[in-house]
């Protein structure tokens, strides 16, 4: 996490509420570096510099001051970015806003109740702050067509509902919930449902509209207008194909609700059991709330950075969306791709290597080695591949996404300073292309040349 705050007349105000702005995007883009600069109201504001993978906004600061947020992705993760990681730079265009948006709400709010520009922001303030920050992103997000926004009101408040409902049980249940705020029905609604209002004296809501088997749609006026059945899509899309055979895979982790924004459109939030909201937009992870923080999950930004490893589109996807199913199912692993298999003598033991056992004598197969020989890994896909490397070990392959080696021990240096997964993760990739390291807490870290060069989660 990198931020700074600096001033063009020497030294900066005291101003802990853009402090705390410029620290909660660092926190959410942790693959970022955010500055905070102030100048006088009666100066001319600093000039924006066009730069690649860069987003700046300027707006009205503590009493005197002007400043202007600028958030960069860094150096190692800016040449990187391509069209493709379209879902990253378009949350990077609208946060600098929003986190300015936030702290002019926060001033008002704090000079109507009386409060010093200067005063220290309590954990609720702070906590506030970063909510606020996304609500205004998210109010602004392109997944938004026509004028391009939505009410933040109506997002502040289906987001404080999730928070509710993430302490909440029902008939012995821990609570999921799905919604997608789009304007799908163009007809007026003969009974006006506010979202989300009118829900929360039905308690039973959430269980009928769990994110798992039914997504509630609620237009951008807040008003609930039907639901999104994961059997029955092709109602609200016409023609539409069945879902992606890999959703099922991790539905609980809110594949639905992301199937669901790829298709209409809008902005899709999903609270899992595990009290996390989720935040997806054109089929995409955008964001993610645990404890109380905001995390992006660029996951265009991991296949972006696979691809450039050389990998094959299709390997590369492959890759990343098996990634993405482990991760939902808190499940620990280590995918690698690797340009040349030869590489791996050495690293990877022999009877790990499945492109290898055809090259054992019958004879001489181990029990390990004759497994290989039982399963099916050709035509790889996404599902296989998480089935494979959610088993102790690392699971590899080459360029063009053909499996080399799974469970595979990676003789690694010590381990006592790192873990034995970062320990492998880093040890791999000294030799493969790209290693994607997933942690059970769900993190997803990309590895090359030996260093971690990028966090999805964190």
């Amino acid at each position: 996490m990198s931020w700074q705050r600096s001033s063009t007349v020497g030294p900066v105000p005291d101003d802990p509420v853009g402090a705390t702005v410029a620290e909660s995007i660092a926190e959410m883009l942790r693959w970022s570096t955010v500055e905070l600069r102030y100048s006088p109201d009666d100066a001319p504001a600093p000039p924006q510099q066009a730069e690649p993978a860069t987003a700046s906004a300027t707006g009205p600061g503590p009493p005197g001051w002007r400043m202007t947020l600028t958030v960069r992705l860094r150096s190692r993760i800016a040449p990187l970015v391509t069209p493709a990681s379209a879902p990253l730079l378009e949350m990077l265009r609208v946060l600098p806003g929003a986190g300015l948006r936030a702290a002019a709400h926060l001033a008002r709010a704090g000079a109507a109740g009386g409060a010093r520009a200067d005063a220290a922001l309590t954990p609720a303030l702070r906590r506030g702050l970063r909510d606020t920050i996304v609500v205004e992103a998210l109010s602004r997000h392109p997944a938004f067509d026509c004028d391009g926004t939505a009410p933040a009101e109506l997002i502040a408040n289906t987001v404080e509902y999730l928070i509710e409902l993430s302490g909440t049980r029902v008939e012995s249940h821990d609570l999921t919930h799905g919604v997608i705020i789009a304007d799908v029905l163009a007809d007026t609604p003969r009974l006006r449902f506010e979202y989300p209002a009118d829900l929360r004296a039905a308690k039973r809501a959430p269980l009928l509209f769990d994110g798992q088997r039914s997504v509630l749609i609620v237009d951008r006026e807040g008003r609930a207008r039907t639901e999104l059945q994961g059997h029955r899509i092709d109602r609200l899309v016409p023609g539409a194909a069945p879902l992606d055979p890999d959703a099922a895979a991790f539905s609980f982790s809110g594949s639905l609700v992301a199937e669901g924004t790829r298709r209409l459109g809008g902005i899709g939030l999903f609270l899992r059991a595990d009290r996390t909201i989720w935040v997806y937009a054109g089929g995409q992870p955008l964001l993610l709330r645990r404890g109380e923080h905001w995390t992006a999950f660029p996951l265009e930004l991991a296949t972006t950075v696979a691809s450039a490893s050389g990998a094959r589109d299709v390997a590369a996807d492959i890759l990343v969306q098996a990634a993405f199913i482990i991760s939902a199912q808190r499940r620990g692993a280590i995918l690698a791709v690797v340009a040349d298999p030869d590489s791996l003598d050495g690293i990877v033991p022999a009877k790990d290597r499945y492109d290898l056992r055809d090259a054992v004598d019958p004879a001489a197969m181990g029990t390990e080695t004759r497994l290989h020989h039982l399963i099916d890994a050709d035509d790889l896909d996404a599902r296989t591949l998480a089935r494979f490397a959610a088993l102790d070990g690392a699971t590899i392959l080459d360029r063009d996404g053909n499996l080399l080696a799974y469970g595979a021990i990676v003789a690694s240096a010590d381990s006592h300073q790192e873990g034995a997964r970062t320990a492998a993760a880093m040890t791999l990739s000294q030799t493969a292309e790209i290693v994607l390291k997933v942690s059970v807490d769900g993190d997803i870290t990309v590895f090359r040349a030996g260093e971690a060069i990028a966090t999805l989660l964190g």
